[in-house]
């Protein structure tokens, strides 16, 4: 592991997952999972929408922490 990474703190490390463009595209992937499959039925499917609200809200948390982090 990097040492500078390692040393960075939380919020600085979240705040960066803001303007990664992998994590953009995994975001507006589950957001079309959330809207797309809202009406399905099953476990999988359920799992797949928690899943994608934990990505909505780790987003969240790293635009909040982009605007307003030091």
């Amino acid at each position: 592991m990097d040492d500078k990474l390692m040393e960075m703190p939380f919020p600085e490390l979240i705040s960066k997952l803001a303007v990664a463009p992998l994590f953009i595209v995994v975001v507006i992937m589950a957001i079309l999972n959330v809207i797309l499959n809202r009406k399905d039925k099953g476990g999988f499917n359920f799992l797949s929408i928690i899943g994608s609200w934990v990505y909505i809200c780790i987003y969240l948390l790293a635009l909040y922490f982009y605007f307003f982090g030091e």
